[in-house]
Parts: structure tokens; C-alpha cells; sequence
């Protein structure tokens, strides 16, 4: 320790000695380990997060596997039968329970008569996501509410059902934090709950971002053949004490072949996937993959820093070898040596590690300003917990050694009796440093290069997926979801009533040139239904045709501005009465019917809870993109909204001018016909499209922030190798000008050294570089990268900044005068020499 200690006082006086080397060292690893430490902040609250409750390592979910290939085939929902069958038959869960995690709620302030003063006031209507879970799903959790009470047993049954559990941040934001809440009545779908619970603060599942919960009510109906094909919920199941991961997979494995064998129209091909709580949130959310590559890529700027200031180290340690002779000569060991210049990169990383923390807490506070362009990103924690704090101390060591180790090791190899010699005549005794450092140099020019390259397909493939072609015009579009309750809106007939008294009040508003319904706007996901076409032979259940459905009004593709390719659309007059009908896109003609005349077919979707029937095709309209992150066109098939009302779509206006000055119209409109109902996400079809996929500009920008961190850090690099290199090598320099060199030769000699660094940094990061496509598309489902221009534009830029940052010292370079250089024997003899004709060997080496 007081060796330490000493090593300790001495590297802070050598530190505070140089002040402009140090603050250049410090502030140079701050940038690195800030970028890293804040980036690792996302992977702290994203990945390293424990769920709530007691070993939640012990909680399974359970999900289905889809034998269609897609992303994440074998994290779907699983049928009401399937969860009956396998909570009742299997021996290695405690306890199963199921949840709903995609429902919706309205909650408004009507009052029932009966309970007058004693319904809780809320404010204006408001649609809320929920959560319908089985009684035991907070017990299975292990999270008890922070207020009240759980679900009991039966209030999953009919009429007992009407019991409500708050989270946390719904009784802060519209009750006040009420305490006296427990035990009084809310209206939810215009039915009376009442409240029992509020949950903890911290009760909070990655991606699942209900606001209350409800009991999950399932009847005779739900436990049907047919229900198979209805997969809706998530089995989370306790594990016996003694039974592993392996063991559960391995009997639901079984537990689904029994259901395939059951069941084969709706279950041929579907599997089982058994993954651990925390393992199922992670990946389910799918952010994966994109932290991975993030952390990879603050990794390279970090190595880049540290080479730099490695760089820094060296050209240090080359100016004190006369110490580090005496040193040695004084009995000082190699060991001792490198100690004692590893403390001082130590002491260096320490304070850069100070520093970034603090350019951390401003990158962490910047994330969590932009990380909220959807609600279950806004949900995750963002801060500087101890797991960054630890992870920052850490790549403070880290840097330590790797920004020591080169200079320490090439220091304590110092020959003494040269060291201590006249420093004129040890010219080359610095060649070594010369050759680590122009190594490090060339390797941060390869890693510059493999980021500039990867962050430009990335921006290339998803700038080229923000501007594709979507197929329907979404500038001057305004929509607004909305989700008709079951006590109000109980059959076909009222649903499409209500639709058709908004639209009828809609067309009225002043700029309102059309104005459709539909269960899913375009490029927002539509759900894939089977089918079959008529006078085809039938195909089992796993080898069947599927197409997106999308259910819309009359007017849905003159609003969103859809091309009709052949015949018709739909009209008022294809209505209950009318005989099926549906349109179809150019895709599904393509791929269902082998480009076959589509007109007057009949195809029959099998679509649950609707009877299937035959619908006879009428009309071809263009492809439109299934999601506006993907390039690939789906089948579609479109059904009248007159012929099969759904309860859960979205209105759509066109505009003649700005389409958000006609959101207050359209919820009077709604409020006209039903003051009860709310509205939600109104906003205009771009916005909604952004918020679609609103992480890819604040992911673009960090990738292209970090690559030009990296470009300017490989810059800083060349030029403090070069200008380092033009200061060893004044005296070499004024000799050659004293023997002829002029000023552009000495230039050129200067440029050809940087030139070589750069040509070797390049080439190797090209060749490291060439993979990344596929292994880009490898990690991002949907994502086709082909940008051959990159392979060329990257490395000449490479190129130039760096000849660049090596213009700066080479200039400086000519300007050596050798009168001031060279002692004036030196200078006499290279005067009296110029013309003499063995001269001229020397003149070529000095050219």
C-alpha cells in the first residue's frame, strides 16, 4: 500500500506537470466511457431489470409457436382451450394463470343514478388499455396491491366480475392518489366496477403497459373446438420447487403434439415455447438485437479514445527516457516501471471515468426526453443507477490498461546507455514508440471505417423503408380509434348504426372531402386470416392460403387515396342484405391466384366469431404496405364494414387542408352521437406513422453521432501522430532541406506517411466491413441492405480527412529553417556539398 500510495502522489505530479497533455488524455476518455456508460444505461433498464415479484426467475410464460415464418414466430398468444388443457394436465407448474395484455377500456364519468355521490369523479372519457386476468395472476406474479386487495376466487364468473385493480400511475394522474378510492365504483364501458386495489409503483412488465386490470371472464363458448383459433392470452405459471426450465419445455412440447393430434384444423403445426419470465420480456420487446449493436458500436469509440490516448502515453514516455534510464540505472525494475506508468493511466482513467459520469447524467437525461414516442418505451425507468455506475467504473479499468499497457511495456524495453547519451545522437531511438503508435493509428482509421460503413447501410436501409411507397396517400389524413363497449354496442346492427350517424355528421364539416371507417388504417398491422378459394381442392389447416383483412366503409379508398386497378369498390348498397362481397389488392392475385382473372371468384375467410361464407371478388385495388417498416407487399382482402360490422376500428377523414384543425370537429361529432365514448390517438396519418416507428430517427442519430465521434477521434489521432513525428524529427528535416529538399518535397514526404496509415487503416476496415450486410439483416428481420456506393464514398472520405489532419503538421514542416536546425559546421558542409557530384545520392535520399 505504500508503494501504491507513492506511485499514486508521484503520477499526480507528473499529471499536473503537463496540464494541456492532461486535460486532452481526460477529456478524450470522458467522451469514451460517457458514451458507453450512457448506452449501457438503456441496457440496464431494458435488460438487466428485475421484474417485480418474489424469483421471478421461477415464472414461465407460456406462448404459442407458429409454424408460418415471421417475426417472432414463437412468442404468440395462446387459445382459451389451449390454456384450460394445459393448466389442467400438466405436473410441473404450482399454479397457471392466463391475461389478456391487448384490451381496451373506456372510462367515463356518467354516474349511475343508484349511486349518486358515491361513483368516483374522473374528468372527461378516456380509452385506456387494460389488462383481463385470471384471478390468481397477481399470486402466480407474487406482487400483492400497494392498496386493498387482490382478485378472489369466482369474480371470474358472470356478474361477479365487475372488481377493478388500479396501477399506480392511473390513481396518481386521475385520482388524486385518493386513498378513500378502495371500495368506491368506476365506470368502465359504461358499466359500475369497483375499485379493490391500486398496484405498487414498480409494478411494471417491459412492453405490457396496462392502466387496471380486470377478471378474465371465459365461458362455455371459450372452451369450444372453434375457440382454438382465437389465440389471445399469455400463460404465466409458477414452477414446482425442484422442476427446471428443460423439464416444463419438454411436457409442453408433448402437451402441444396432443393438441395438433386433437385439434388438427386450427392446431396443425403449432408448438409450445416455455421461457422464463424475464427472458420472455426481453425478448418480446425486441430491442435485443438493436442494444447489441449499439453497445458494439460505443465499444469501437471507446478502443479509438484509448488509442488515442495510448498515442499520447507514448509520445510522453518517448520524452522521458532519460528518466526512465536513471531510473532504471538507479535499480529500478522493469515491473517497477510498468506499475508506476500503469498508475498513471490509471489516475488518467479515474478522472475521464469522473467526467463522463457527468456527460452520462446528460446523455441519460437527453434519452429520457426522446425515448417517448410510444407508451411502453415511456414506462421503462431511464437513470443512473448502480449497475451504471458500476459499469462505468469498470470501463474506467479497463481504459487504464488498455491506454497504459502499450506505452509501459515499450518504456520499461528503454536502453540505458543510450537513453543517457547526447540526445542528438539518438535520433531513432524513438523508432519503436514510432512504430506502435503509427499501429494504433492505422487500427483507429479500421474501426472509423467499419462504423462509417455499418451506421450508413443503416441509415441507407431505413431511410429507404421511412420513404418507400406505401401505397395510399397519408398527407391530409386525420384518424381517431375507437372501441364500441359490449353493453352498448351488443350486436351488428347498433355497431353499424353509430357508424353510420358519425360519418353522416362528419361529411357536414367545412374541408372534409371523405370520410371512411375501418378496422385497421393502412400500414398499421391488419391481422392474417386463412382462407379458401372456391372450386380449389381443400388444403389442411396448416397449408392454407392467408391474407391480411381489413374491414372498411363505402368511401375508405377514396379517402386514403387507394388506386382501383379492376372493377368496382364498395357502395351503401352492399350491405346485411346484400350478397357478400370483397375487394381484394394485386398481391393476392398474384400469389393466391397465381395472376388468374380475379372478377367473380369466391373466396371464404375463416375469420373467428364470424360465420364463414362465400364472398364473390368485385374489384383489384393496389398493394398497400401491412406495416410501414416493412418493404414486402401482403395479400389483403377488404370486406364491407355493412356486411360484417366490427366493434374495434378507426375513423378517417380527408382534408382539403391541415387535418389536426379538424380533430375538435370530429370528437363532437362522436360526442353528438354518444357523449360517453371516447376517442383515441387523434392525429394526423403522418404523426401516427412517426409514432409507428418513432425510435429510428433517435437511433439513426445516436449511430451517426457515435460513427463521427469516432471519424474525429481517427483524425485527432493522424494529426498528433504526425505532428509528433515533425517534432522528432526537426533536426532530420533541416538537414535535408541544408542538402536540397525543397519545401513541396518535404510536404509530399510528410503526406506519403500519413497516406500510408490511412491506406492500411482503410483496407483493413474495408475487409471487415463487407459482412455487414448480412449480418445487419441477420439481426433485423425485414431489413434488406444493398448500398455498394459505401464501399467507396466511406474510405475516400477516410482518406481525405486524414490527408487532411496530416496537411496541418506537414505544412508546419516546411517551414523548418535549417540555419536555426543545424550547427554551423553541419551547415558549412552541406553548403560547400550541394554541388559537388557525390552529393547527389544524398540529394535523392533528402528528396
Amino acid at each position: 500500500m505504500e508503494t501504491l500510495r507513492s506511485d499514486l502522489r508521484l503520477a499526480i505530479r507528473m499529471l499536473l506537470k503537463k496540464p494541456g497533455f492532461t486535460a486532452a488524455a481526460v477529456i478524450t476518455l470522458a467522451l469514451g466511457i460517457a458514451v458507453n456508460a450512457t448506452m449501457f444505461s438503456m441496457v440496464s433498464a431494458f435488460l438487466l431489470r428485475r421484474p417485480p415479484g418474489r424469483e421471478p426467475e421461477r415464472v414461465a410464460v407460456v406462448s404459442s409457436v407458429n409454424p408460418a415464418p415471421g417475426f417472432q414466430a414463437d412468442a404468440n398468444p395462446v387459445s382459451a382451450p389451449n390454456y384450460f388443457a394445459w393448466r389442467d394436465a400438466n405436473h410441473v407448474f404450482a399454479a397457471t394463470s392466463a391475461a389478456n395484455q391487448s384490451r381496451t377500456v373506456s372510462l367515463s364519468t356518467q354516474p349511475s343514478p343508484a349511486l349518486t355521490g358515491q361513483t368516483a369523479s374522473v374528468g372527461q372519457p378516456e380509452s385506456l388499455r387494460s389488462a383481463a386476468v385470471t384471478p390468481n395472476y397477481f399470486t402466480v406474479l407474487d406482487v400483492p396491491p400497494q392498496l386493498g386487495r387482490d382478485f378472489a376466487d369466482g369474480e371470474d364468473q358472470p356478474g361477479r366480475d365487475h372488481v377493478v385493480i388500479l396501477s399506480h400511475q392511473l390513481w396518481e394522474r386521475r385520482f388524486g392518489s385518493d386513498a378513500s378510492l378502495i371500495g368506491r365504483t368506476v365506470r368502465l364501458n359504461r358499466e359500475n366496477y369497483t375499485v379493490i386495489g391500486v398496484m405498487p409503483a414498480n409494478f411494471n412488465l417491459l412492453g405490457f403497459t396496462p392502466q387496471l386490470w380486470t377478471p378474465l371472464v371465459l365461458t362455455a363458448a371459450d372452451q369450444t373446438a372453434a375457440a382454438h383459433q382465437d389465440r389471445s392470452l399469455y400463460l404465466f405459471a409458477r414452477l414446482k420447487p425442484g422442476v427446471t426450465l428443460q423439464q416444463a419445455r419438454a411436457e409442453f412440447t408433448t402437451l402441444a403434439h396432443r393438441a395438433e393430434e386433437s385439434f388438427p384444423e386450427s392446431e396443425k403445426g403449432w408448438g409450445a415455447a416455455v421461457r422464463t419470465l424475464p427472458d420472455f420480456l426481453v425478448y418480446s420487446f425486441g430491442i435485443r438485437n438493436a442494444l447489441a449493436l449499439m453497445m458494439t458500436t460505443v465499444g469501437f469509440v471507446l478502443m479509438i479514445a484509448c488509442a488515442n490516448v495510448a498515442g499520447l502515453l507514448l509520445a510522453r514516455a518517448a520524452g522521458r527516457r532519460k528518466e526512465l534510464a536513471i531510473r532504471i540505472a538507479l535499480g529500478a525494475g522493469r515491473l517497477r516501471i510498468v506499475r508506476q506508468l500503469l498508475t498513471e493511466g490509471l489516475v488518467l482513467s479515474l478522472l475521464g471515468g469522473g467526467l463522463g459520469l457527468l456527460f452520462t447524467y446528460w446523455g441519460i437525461n437527453f434519452l429520457r426526453a426522446n425515448m417517448t414516442f410510444n407508451d411502453a418505451i415511456s414506462a421503462v425507468p431511464l437513470r443512473l443507477d448502480w449497475n451504471v455506475l458500476l459499469f462505468a467504473l469498470a470501463v474506467s479499468l479497463l481504459s487504464a490498461v488498455l491506454c497504459a499497457i502499450a506505452p509501459a511495456l515499450s518504456a520499461s524495453r528503454t536502453d540505458v546507455n543510450t537513453s543517457l547519451k547526447d540526445q542528438s545522437r539518438a535520433a531513432t531511438a524513438g523508432r519503436s514508440h514510432s512504430r506502435l503508435r503509427t499501429s494504433m493509428v492505422s487500427a483507429e482509421i479500421a474501426l472509423a471505417l467499419f462504423l462509417l460503413v455499418g451506421t450508413g447501410l443503416l441509415i441507407r436501409g431505413i431511410f429507404l423503408i421511412d420513404h418507400q411507397d406505401l401505397g395510399f396517400r397519408p398527407d391530409h389524413l386525420l384518424t381517431a380509434s375507437v372501441t364500441l363497449d359490449h353493453s352498448h354496442y351488443n350486436d351488428d346492427a347498433s355497431q353499424s348504426v353509430f357508424v353510420r350517424d358519425v360519418i353522416s355528421l362528419l361529411r357536414r364539416i367545412p374541408g372534409v372531402d371523405n370520410v371512411a371507417a375501418a378496422s385497421d388504417l393502412p400500414a398499421t398491422g391488419p391481422e392474417s386470416v386463412t382462407l379458401r378459394i372456391k372450386d380449389q381442392p381443400e388444403l389442411p389447416a396448416n397449408q392454407r392460403f392467408s391474407t391480411r383483412n381489413i374491414v372498411v366503409t363505402a368511401e375508405y379508398f377514396r379517402a386514403a387515396g387507394i388506386s382501383v386497378l379492376r372493377g368496382r369498390t364498395f357502395t351503401e348498397l352492399d350491405n346485411s342484405t346484400a350478397p357478400r362481397v370483397v375487394v381484394v389488392n394485386q398481391e393476392f392475385v398474384h400469389r393466391d391466384l397465381s395472376d388468374q382473372d380475379p372478377l367473380g371468384k369466391q373466396i371464404r375467410l375463416d375469420v373467428h366469431g364470424a360465420a364463414p361464407e362465400w364472398s364473390q371478388i368485385i374489384g383489384v385495388v393496389a398493394n398497400v404496405k401491412s406495416y410501414s417498416e416493412e418493404t414486402n407487399d401482403d395479400p389483403a382482402v377488404y370486406e364491407s364494414f355493412l356486411q360484417r360490422p366490427v366493434p374495434s376500428f378507426s375513423f378517417m377523414l380527408s382534408a382539403s387542408s391541415d387535418p389536426n384543425a379538424l380533430a375538435s370537429a370530429l370528437r363532437n361529432a362522436v360526442a353528438q352521437v354518444d357523449a360517453e365514448l371516447p376517442l383515441a390517438r387523434v392525429m394526423s396519418m403522418p404523426a401516427l406513422l412517426e409514432r409507428q416507428r418513432g425510435g429510428n430517427p433517435l437511433f439513426l442519430n445516436m449511430l451517426s453521432t457515435f460513427a463521427t465521434l469516432a471519424l474525429i477521434l481517427a483524425a485527432i489521432g493522424i494529426y498528433g501522430l504526425i505532428a509528433y513525428s515533425v517534432g522528432q524529427r526537426t533536426h532530420e528535416i533541416g538537414i535535408r532541406m541544408a542538402l536540397g529538399a525543397s519545401n513541396p518535397d518535404v510536404l509530399r514526404m510528410i503526406l506519403w506517411q500519413g497516406m500510408k496509415m490511412s491506406a492500411i487503416g482503410a483496407a483493413i476496415g474495408f475487409v471487415l466491413a463487407l459482412p455487414l450486410p448480412k449480418v445487419f439483416e441477420a439481426m433485423f428481420y425485414g431489413l434488406h441492405l444493398s448500398e455498394p456506393r459505401l464501399y467507396i464514398i466511406v474510405p475516400i472520405a477516410i482518406i481525405a480527412v486524414a490527408m487532411l489532419a496530416t496537411y496541418i503538421p506537414g505544412r508546419r514542416a516546411t517551414r523548418v529553417d535549417p540555419h536555426g536546425r543545424l550547427t554551423p559546421g553541419i551547415m558549412h558542409i552541406a553548403t560547400d556539398t550541394r554541388s559537388h557530384p557525390r552529393c547527389l545520392l544524398l540529394r535523392s535520399i533528402a528528396q
